[in-house]
């Protein structure tokens, strides 16, 4: 009997799905694919076969895995760290397993995401993988997300004002593609100058004091357009530079520095509150010192930490003076209701601007 092709996926989450492919490629020599386009289809099968009460994004990320194995993917890629993300690759292996979809799980870290925990899960699927081979690929996939991160952030806070419609968009595309072909760092590195180049001449049309409106919340739904009803294109649309806290290097960043969180949210937080919690609060409290003048704090529904957060995020909106608007997303929310949402945000924002400059 032929032993199947290995066919890898990760759950989407924004483009993130390119540095997993790196990492599949270069040191398992797996073949990797896209999830299939995100679509209420894919939310229910995720709620048809997860448990009721947990949080969204695992029924996301499992209907993602369901609809991939559909198409022929075999093996899934899950970080193994987190809140309840820690727990997901258990059981949603189990999941698919019930389903009859004959599949592997490989789970990135176990309770310490360190590179050393990175390597050894890889060396542990393919023997044949040196550290020196590791060691060369992860210096790309570490700049390729630093680079990723930095031209998103550009173009976040200035989409909404280029004069040419899609230009950032389509130089961002384009980096993506070129940029998975980096055979080593100095080659990514050398694409992302080009690109950063390229979007800094991009033509923009931008007042002195544009709206800014942060985002804030749990990373996953910050991070994936789908999961948060393309929130940063209806803002960009209405003219708004967009802040937003979630990236994979700040999350990277934030998993080894929660005692500078607490020191950095101006004394509203005296503890590790856990997951992104304490990094939301940090960044609204600088979000806020750096003059923004608003901030949606997104969650899915069930994230303990970020409903802890909320209570916390109240007394810094009320006390700075600065809106907050709180929006939880779950398999049955509508793109219309939260763009309905996000438009009496926005006139409420411009409306306040308006009466504190007569």
């Amino acid at each position: 009997m032929a032993i199947a092709e290995k066919v890898a996926c990760a759950p989407q989450i924004g483009d993130y799905h390119i540095i997993a492919d790196i990492l599949l490629q270069r040191c398992l020599n797996y073949k990797t694919m896209r999830c299939p386009p995100m679509t209420k289809r894919t939310l229910e099968l995720g709620a048809r076969h997860s448990p009721d009460m947990i949080c969204t994004p695992f029924k996301t990320t499992l209907g993602n895995f369901i609809e991939a194995a559909e198409q022929g993917a075999n093996v899934f890629v899950m970080p193994g760290v987190g809140c309840r993300l820690g727990f997901y690759d258990i059981l949603q292996k189990q999941i698919l397993d019930d389903l009859g979809y004959d599949c592997e799980m490989i789970t990135l870290f176990e309770y310490i995401p360190t590179v050393k925990r990175l390597y050894a899960s890889l060396s542990s699927i393919n023997p044949d993988l040196t550290q020196e081979e590791f060691d060369s690929v992860f210096e790309i996939v570490v700049k390729v997300t630093v680079d990723m991160d930095n031209l998103a952030d550009f173009m976040r806070r200035n989409i909404a004002f280029e004069v040419n419609k899609g230009d950032f968009e389509q130089c961002y595309q384009a980096y993506l593609q070129e940029v998975k072909s980096a055979q080593d760092v100095t080659e990514a590195e050398s694409i992302g100058e080009k690109y950063k180049e390229k979007m800094e001449s991009i033509i923009t049309n931008k007042p002195g004091k544009p709206v800014k409106i942060g985002i804030i919340g749990e990373i996953y739904v910050v991070v994936e357009p789908f999961s948060n009803c393309n929130m940063e294109k209806w803002l960009a649309e209405h003219g708004v530079e967009i802040i937003r806290s979630g990236s994979l290097t700040q999350m990277a960043v934030a998993i080894f520095t929660v005692d500078e969180q607490v020191q950095n949210s101006g004394g509203y937080v005296d503890y590790n509150i856990g997951s992104t919690a304490n990094d939301a609060i940090a960044q609204a409290y600088q979000m806020i010192q750096d003059g923004i003048d608003g901030i949606i704090h997104v969650k899915p529904a069930s994230c303990s930490p970020e409903i802890t957060a909320m209570t916390i995020l109240q007394n810094i909106s009320q006390d700075s003076n600065v809106p907050f608007m709180y929006m939880t997303f779950d398999t049955e929310t509508s793109e219309a209701g939260v763009h309905t949402r996000l438009e009496a945000f926005h006139d409420m924002i411009v409306m306040k601007r308006r009466s504190e400059n007569e």
